[in-house]
């Protein structure tokens, strides 16, 4: 008799907890192709944080991908320059061919004490692209500020050598880059 009580008793813990959650694994980070390695000197981070100025007309893009790569348990600051701070990377437009080889977009470090690192945007291939594509571009671009390196297209990853066909874009920061992110910056 003093079983069906808490039998029940069992049941109804069971019931309200509801379905027993999976185990998910970890994502590992990904490797760097052609033999490049992410390092915290390849990136525009200064002091636990990068400091940003615009000279760009993809304002857009430049806002979402500063606020996408500000996601929760991401440690860099990404913040406009001020007056009184010294700016670690320039949004700006530039023409860098139309041709199959041309890029969308490009990071620059200059590397040096007191340099501005450059995210720039290639009017001529972007000229009419969907607004995807250009945050798409932009979040790329900045992850190479952050340090991160070039993926294998085996894989989902915003740092793709090649960028997605139109209509295909990546933009969020998938879980592979997250784990890089944290690899280098903790």
């Amino acid at each position: 008799m003093h079983r069906l009580p808490r039998l029940l008793a069992m049941t109804t813990l069971m019931l309200s907890a509801g379905p027993p959650t999976p185990a998910y694994a970890a994502v590992q980070p990904a490797p760097c192709l052609d033999g490049v390695r992410e390092t915290k000197g390849n990136s525009a981070v200064d002091d636990g944080e990068i400091r940003w100025t615009d000279n760009t007309s993809y304002d857009d893009a430049r806002t979402f991908a500063v606020k996408t790569w500000q996601y929760r348990g991401s440690k860099i600051k990404i913040v406009e320059d001020s007056a009184i701070t010294s700016n670690d990377v320039e949004f700006k437009d530039a023409n860098l061919g139309t041709g199959d080889r041309a890029p969308l977009g490009r990071y620059e470090r200059h590397g040096s004490i007191g340099a501005t690192d450059y995210v720039i945007f290639n009017k001529q291939k972007l000229r009419g692209a969907s607004k995807e594509r250009l945050r798409y571009v932009a979040l790329h671009e900045l992850g190479h500020a952050l340090g991160l390196c070039h993926k294998s297209d085996t894989i989902i990853s915003l740092m793709w050598k090649n960028a997605p066909p139109p209509g295909y874009e990546i933009t969020w920061i998938p879980d592979v880059d997250k784990a890089n992110y944290k690899k280098l910056w903790g």
